[in-house]
């Protein structure tokens, strides 16, 4: 005989052997996601840049006129790299997740006491940013190292005070060797051209003169290094569009630091393509980065990013 199930279901439920639908217990909590690791060299050189910022702050009390204001850009330029030093992701930035180191403040006697001072931190920021930039292993990584080490480069001595600048740190595409090659070596044409120009119109007796001579004999080198390092080769415009009138010695000067900070955002991408000697072409980029000051023309918060 057929048995329907409705009836076979009757009777286990008489029987007590249908099971219940409930179940004893709390559910499982969530995991909870692993706290963020910051990275060591992050972490050196977070350290190093509170000490610079320390510095910065030291010779307030000893230092000339007109201290204050530079100390205080300082200050808001060293903010923007260790703003990025304490985020998850110092390239992306965001929210600061990692604690900011102590700060080791100091009181220096005198005004040559605190200019040494500031150097040594200077230097020490430096040493610890081109450490890191030399054990990126990717190319935005690389150039935000780099672009700190200028910036603590920059502040080496109190004189012109750092800007905000256009551009900060993000993710982009990596770009080869050869084409960020190509980058720096127009505006090394670039800056060439704007030398001759200069150059031209200034009296020979002028410092500014005797300045851009001693540069253009620079850059005719770096744009002959560059030339051998192209596997194929890039031809060169006539001419360059100028970013002043360069009709005065004013106007030669600021013409002159805009071409250097644009120099030093194509070699920003050659340190960052990784090829050739890491090591001279970070030295090479530090060097941009003082002639960029040379001509008394500000370093933005984060130098070589475009």
């Amino acid at each position: 005989m057929k048995v329907r199930r409705r009836a076979l279901l009757a009777a286990l439920a008489v029987a007590g052997c249908v099971p219940d639908p409930t179940v004893d217990g709390s559910p499982a909590p969530a995991a909870t996601p692993p706290a963020p690791t910051q990275a060591p060299a992050a972490a050196s050189v977070a350290e190093a840049f509170e000490r610079l910022a320390a510095a910065v702050r030291a010779g307030s009390g000893v230092a000339g006129q007109g201290y204050e204001a530079w100390a205080d850009a300082a200050g808001a330029a060293l903010d923007a790299v260790m703003s990025r030093l304490l985020a998850e992701d110092p390239v992306a930035g965001g929210e600061e997740v990692f604690e900011r180191p102590a700060s080791p403040e100091s009181a220096p006697g005198d005004r040559q006491a605190a200019a040494r001072v500031l150097a040594d931190a200077s230097d020490a920021a430096v040493a610890a940013a081109v450490a890191g930039a030399l054990d990126a292993t990717d190319q935005p990584l690389r150039l935000l190292y780099a672009s700190a080490a200028c910036s603590a480069r920059g502040l080496r001595r109190a004189a012109v005070p750092p800007v905000p600048g256009d551009a900060e740190p993000g993710h982009f595409q990596a770009t080869s060797d050869q084409a960020a090659v190509a980058v720096a070596l127009s505006h090394t044409w670039a800056l060439i051209y704007g030398l001759g120009v200069g150059l031209g119109r200034l009296d020979s007796d002028d410092d500014l003169h005797a300045l851009g001579s001693v540069r253009l004999i620079e850059a005719k080198e770096l744009r002959n290094r560059l030339r051998e390092e192209l596997t194929s080769p890039v031809d060169q415009p006539a001419s360059f569009e100028l970013p002043t009138p360069m009709s005065t010695p004013d106007e030669i000067r600021a013409g002159w630091g805009a071409l250097e900070l644009d120099l030093l955002e194509g070699i920003g991408r050659l340190v960052a393509a990784g090829g050739g000697e890491p090591d001279q072409r970070l030295d090479l980029m530090l060097a941009q980065a003082d002639a960029v000051s040379a001509m008394d023309h500000p370093l933005p918060h984060w130098p070589g990013w475009a």
